[in-house]
């Protein structure tokens, strides 16, 4: 079985574009890409786990559409299967902030994570 970094890896490069978590961003990666907190929790301590939606555009467009193929990915829980166990995403409050300048936007999405272990 997989490890919950696999988990959260496998989970947030789905969409199409690459995913690194907020310690690993190559210094020659090109937007658009995703990042995400890299969190392991005990059953009991739901945490809090986050990623960023990163595009090049003067136009959110796309950015728009690739936070709205997430959270129906997401849904109101992902399971995800790891280690005998599960980990569980969960939309938190506030569910996505948009930001960014005029050349680069991204967005902040705000998650709740449970790790399930047996």
């Amino acid at each position: 079985m997989i490890n919950t970094a696999q988990a959260l890896y496998d989970f947030w490069s789905s969409f199409g574009i690459p995913a690194f978590t907020t310690q690993s961003i190559p210094d020659d990666a090109f937007l658009p890409y995703i990042t995400y907190s890299l969190v392991e929790t005990e059953p009991t301590e739901p945490a809090t786990h986050y990623a960023q939606v990163y595009y090049r555009s003067t136009d959110n467009t796309a950015l728009l559409s690739m936070v709205d193929r997430i959270k129906a990915a997401i849904g109101t829980g992902k399971r995800l299967e790891c280690d005998g166990g599960l980990v569980v995403l969960r939309p938190s409050t506030p569910y996505v902030q948009m930001q960014g300048t005029d050349e680069n936007q991204y967005a902040y999405i705000n998650l709740q994570i449970n790790c399930y272990h047996s």
